[in-house]
């Protein structure tokens, strides 16, 4: 893969630059910059740095955007780290997954806990102020004072934002044949919902609040700005291997290889309507009705705020409340959804109840 890189960085600053000429004058610049997906801290921060200057030219970077890049804790060290910051990251998301030597062995990731805990201290060191933790629950064999354990030790770096995850055993994975073959348990989903509730409980104790299903943050200003935009349905541009896109109502995948992803940039000969690239592999044109499902199961999962009616008649020109009248009168009576007031007027959010068992509200949109 490391041998890829440099060809690959070039690839992505090319599709980057046929999407620009593509969206024409009147894009938008970014107000929010997001490196993700796999490992992007393999990069190095010259690397870093050309694709944020690429994006800077093309369609140009909001002052005071929001610039996350994920990291692995094992590719880090305090060298590549200040280079980031250097280079204009401003909020590093790290995949800590867990504090414990046997549960990270048990994921199979490739780095220890010392690395996990080196990684934040360097991230502080280096003047990082927004860093995020990942962590995953619901492991097999995971006890639920294990898991208060972890919690407990991720608080003690006062992260501004936290990711608890409930572990999803993917198929064809060594987890899943090692489940299959017995060596070992199904994760238990009800000690998966106790450790949930754990979560809610002690992060709300030292001082969190949750604003997504899965997200928690020390204040607004501390919420991800960029996955909000995911679950508020905004437009979004995708660029590399696996990337997704939503703008202008298409919703648009990339193939997944590397190697063909730099094919595919290198052979681009076609004139494409924004955001059509090369590279996809998958491409959808969303009706309207489709448009507002996602708008309202995606926005559900925001569980500070929900679904702005407001925002939700400006962008389609209609009522929710009467577009989901149906939907919305099966949620109230059984108690998952509750209306609330703010700023701009009502939204449509999940009750505490809706929020442990969100997917079931969420299938009423699909």
């Amino acid at each position: 893969m490391l041998d890829l890189l440099p060809a690959y960085v070039n690839a992505a600053a090319g599709e980057l630059s046929r999407l620009g000429i593509a969206a024409g004058k009147g894009a938008a610049p970014a107000d929010t910059v997001y490196f993700g997906g796999g490992t992007p801290s393999l990069m190095n921060a010259r690397q870093v740095g050309f694709l944020l200057d690429a994006t800077s030219r093309t369609f140009g970077i909001e002052p005071g955007a929001e610039i996350s890049l994920e990291a692995n804790p094992g590719t880090l060290n305090l060298e590549k780290l200040e280079g980031f910051r250097a280079g204009g990251v401003n909020r590093l998301s790290l995949g800590i997954q867990s504090f414990s030597e046997a549960e990270l062995a048990l994921l199979g990731r490739s780095h220890s806990r010392l690395e996990a805990e080196e990684s934040i201290r360097w991230a502080r060191q280096v003047g990082f102020e927004q860093i995020s933790l990942d962590l995953i629950f619901g492991l097999p064999g995971q006890s639920l004072d294990a898991w208060r354990k972890t919690l407990l030790e991720a608080l003690q770096y006062y992260p501004q934002h936290l990711s608890v995850y409930s572990l999803i055993v993917e198929e064809g994975t060594p987890l899943e044949k090692q489940i299959a073959n017995g060596r070992l348990p199904k994760p238990d989903d009800d000690q998966a919902a106790d450790m949930y509730e754990l979560t809610q409980q002690l992060l709300a104790e030292a001082g969190y609040t949750q604003y997504e299903i899965s997200n928690w943050a020390l204040n607004e200003g501390c919420e991800s700005r960029h996955n909000k935009a995911y679950w508020k349905t905004t437009p979004y541009l995708g660029i590399g291997a696996g990337a997704h896109s939503f703008a202008r109502a298409w919703r648009t995948e990339n193939v997944p290889g590397i190697a063909e992803y730099c094919a595919r940039i290198a052979n681009w000969s076609e004139d494409l309507a924004f955001p059509l690239s090369a590279a996809n592999s998958q491409r959808t044109e969303l009706d309207l009705r489709t448009q507002m499902q996602e708008c309202m199961l995606l926005g559900l999962r925001l569980t500070r705020e929900g679904v702005s009616l407001a925002e939700f008649s400006r962008r389609f020109g209609l009522d929710a409340r009467e577009v989901f009248a149906v939907e919305i009168r099966r949620l109230q009576q059984r108690q998952l959804i509750e209306f609330a007031q703010f700023p701009d007027g009502p939204h449509i959010r999940l009750t505490r109840k809706g929020i442990i068992v969100g997917n079931q509200a969420f299938m009423e949109f699909v």
